[in-house]
């Protein structure tokens, strides 16, 4: 197994739709040397203005020969961003959670995450490095991860796991995403996507399923990011997937065993799946809980350890 990994960074303070709560570029380049510094084939995806920013580092960081692609292309001179940034401003003027001028989810980030899928299906087709799997990072993701960025990615690529590997946080049942306009307006947290992995073999299907369900929000004029579209993708479609579980800051080092975030997954996935009535992903969900407690990768108390047994008895 291969991998190639792929980020990107837009300035988005050049964009029409900037707000005052848009980060600014220093605090991106200070998050994202934990991903520059990954010494693997690399597929980013930038501006005009961040492409230098990023190359010195990526230089600094990995050397001058590393197997690094830049596509340098400003993300308002995509068709998608050309054709969606005016149905997507439309849809949210007569709604009061996107009135706020400090609220940075401008329809610009909305689509700047939706990017995402975007950016897969063309390496996908570009294939520079023919690998059998692809990983995207978010840019500044040390800023939430912290600062093991390089090592827990590496455990990442070095195995990645079938599929589309995505860590869930906070389970969402068919009945509360039935009522789409809520959980868009809502902001509702469920799949985290600051890094997830795909194998080559399932991009295109997700691809296709993930623009149907963004297409489908924005006929009914909502919509509010990639984390909410990807949530309706998986309980759409669970068979493209292969869940792991914790909240932001594990999103890497719970790829493979559940060493942190218990909390997180206890009383967001966990306690989420009983009461729908989903015993089968509950039992999932604490069985890599236990596992990890048995292979001495997490540290529970003996009321938490009695709570995992009584899930996997139920």
């Amino acid at each position: 197994m291969s991998c190639t990994l792929l980020t990107m960074y837009f300035n988005l303070k050049e964009l029409q739709d900037t707000s005052s709560g848009t980060r600014p570029i220093d605090f991106y380049l200070k998050n994202g040397r934990g991903t520059l510094a990954l010494k693997y084939p690399m597929i980013i995806f930038c501006d005009s203005i961040t492409k230098p920013l990023i190359q010195t580092i990526r230089d600094e960081l990995v050397g001058t020969e590393a197997q690094t692609v830049y596509i340098e292309r400003n993300i308002s001179d995509y068709d998608y961003y050309k054709l969606n940034w005016s149905i997507i401003r439309e849809n949210r003027s007569n709604s009061p959670a996107y009135q706020d001028p400090h609220n940075r989810n401008t329809a610009s980030y909305f689509l700047m995450g939706m990017f995402k899928i975007l950016a897969l299906q063309i390496a996908n087709q570009r294939n520079d490095f023919n690998t059998s799997h692809f990983m995207w990072v978010d840019f500044g993701c040390g800023h939430v991860i912290g600062p093991n960025v390089q090592k827990e990615a590496t455990n990442v690529i070095e195995a990645p796991r079938p599929k589309v590997a995505i860590c869930y946080i906070h389970y969402r049942s068919k009945d509360e995403l039935k009522n789409m306009e809520a959980i868009c307006n809502a902001g509702t947290c469920g799949i985290a996507t600051t890094v997830f992995t795909v194998e080559k073999i399932y991009v295109n299907k997700l691809y296709s399923c993930m623009w149907a369900i963004f297409y489908e929000k924005l006929s009914k004029g909502i919509g509010h990011t990639d984390e909410t579209v990807f949530t309706y993708c998986y309980d759409r479609h669970p068979e493209l997937f292969s869940l792991y579980y914790g909240d932001y800051s594990s999103t890497l080092s719970n790829y493979h065993s559940i060493t942190k975030d218990f909390h997180s997954v206890r009383y967001y996935f966990i306690e989420n799946a009983l009461n729908a009535n989903r015993f089968d992903l509950a039992k999932v969900a604490a069985s890599n809980v236990y596992n990890s407690l048995q292979n001495g990768l997490i540290v529970l108390s003996k009321d938490e350890k009695s709570y995992l047994e009584s899930v996997l008895i139920k």
